[in-house]
């Protein structure tokens, strides 16, 4: 199961700063951003850095932490959703720093979830999946040069350093500087391969279980000393993987779900911000630590999950349709505003629980605003904000809900996860 999948210029260029984008955020506190760090802020003619103060520890349910997901990197190869430009890679990693924020091993995470030790207010876990090469080429002197520590998910297939991937001693390398290793299964399958497993009863799907997530475990512990962290390929997970965690050792997973992650998260279902290379609001949304921003899967003008009953329906069509279920690959969601008087097609905005603001395409041509979705989505709800004004300035908005079935047949080709 792949992880999720503009041509853009080989040639080095400089970063551009990364900003907090106030319309990612609810608008009675959109002006607040105007607070965060950001590094243009930082004037070009300094001659000496002052050194930050060290953050202070507060009590372990003040703390939140927003988790990354990475995959691979380049910087010539086109940017993909999976294909970060290692430029960006950098210019985000330059954004912690200076927006103050404390990046925090796997071992640390851990301790402070389970309750010994206690961490700053604001903290970052670095993650990065599969196993490509380019995380050792490209990624890891990165790391090395902030002192940031991370961890590595590895699915045992993708571990012998032949085409893309890494070898046990680059992994190892990246060890002795600040890496941890968690398992990403043996074979990264697709839904369809556990799907099927599944109606071959109880035995056969759990002698599924065991090979993926047990195996890898051993394997993996064998080559790296040991291992006990555990990420969904995809997102994608069962209560019969959940219920036979813990007897592999594992004593805690990750998911795709983006959220700040709190004291009390579940251990087998932590959220994590999957880090796209080609769309970078769902970093952005990772940065926002602000009151508001807390506890929530969403920073978009959308709550998270099913609206309230009495939310009246979009006064236009809609795909996915109010409270209707679909399966976990729907295409996209879209909004025909056609009949809406008055609209100024240029004000449209799409916001979604879980991502923030969208890169929605509007046609002026038809009115149709539509989200192609980026990966495929396993979350139980998804609520829909658009947003517009009329051509004489009224501001307008509405705002609908449906449901995900995570175990509807899929359709779509195996490019997403």
């Amino acid at each position: 199961m792949l992880a999720m999948c503009a041509v853009v210029c080989a040639q080095e260029f400089e970063p551009v700063p990364m900003n907090l984008d106030p319309m990612l955020l609810d608008d009675d506190v959109a002006e607040e951003v105007q607070e965060a760090p950001r590094p243009e802020d930082e004037p070009d003619d300094y001659v000496e850095e002052v050194e930050k103060p060290q953050a202070l520890d507060v009590p372990r349910d003040q703390t939140r932490v927003a988790v990354l997901g990475y995959h691979n990197f380049s910087q010539k190869a086109k940017v993909t959703q999976m294909l970060m430009r290692t430029s960006d890679f950098r210019e985000q990693m330059e954004y912690i720093r200076r927006a103050g924020l404390t990046v925090i091993s796997m071992q640390e995470f851990l301790e402070w979830r389970f309750g010994t030790r206690t961490l700053p207010a604001r903290c970052v876990l670095i993650t990065l999946d599969d196993g490509w090469k380019s995380v050792y080429t490209e990624a890891f002197p990165i790391l090395k040069e902030y002192g940031y520590p991370f961890t590595l998910f590895l699915y045992t297939k993708y571990l012998h350093g032949r085409g893309d991937s890494l070898t046990p001693e680059q992994v190892r390398e990246m060890q002795a500087h600040g890496a941890t290793v968690g398992s990403h299964s043996v074979s990264h399958l697709y839904p369809s391969s556990w799907k099927k497993a599944q109606k071959q009863g109880p035995e056969a799907y759990a002698a599924l279980v065991d090979a993926e997530l047990g195996e890898s475990q051993k394997k993996l512990s064998e080559l790296f000393g040991q291992v006990n962290t555990y990420c969904y390929p995809g997102g994608y997970h069962t209560p019969a993987m959940l219920e036979r965690m813990p007897g592999y050792g594992y004593v805690a997973a990750f998911t795709v779900i983006p959220a700040k992650v709190t004291v009390n998260e579940d251990p087998l279902q932590i959220h994590r911000y999957m880090i796209f290379g080609n769309n970078h609001s769902i970093f952005r949304q990772a940065m926002d630590f602000r009151v508001s921003q807390l506890g929530q899967a969403s920073g978009s003008g959308a709550g998270p999950g099913t609206l309230d009953q009495t939310t009246p329906p979009p006064p236009f069509p809609v795909e996915p349709r109010p409270h209707e279920t679909v399966a976990p690959d729907f295409p996209a969601i879209t909004a025909y505003m056609n009949d809406v008087a008055g609209l100024n097609p240029d004000t449209v905005q799409m916001k979604v629980s879980g991502f923030g603001r969208v890169p929605a395409t509007v046609d002026k041509a038809t009115r149709t605003v539509q989200w192609v979705l980026p990966c495929r989505i396993y979350m139980p709800d998804l609520s829909v904000h658009v947003s517009w004004k009329s051509v004489e300035g009224t501001r307008h908005k509405a705002e609908w809900s449906f449901s995900i079935n995570p175990n509807a047949p899929i359709q779509t080709e195996n490019t997403i996860p």
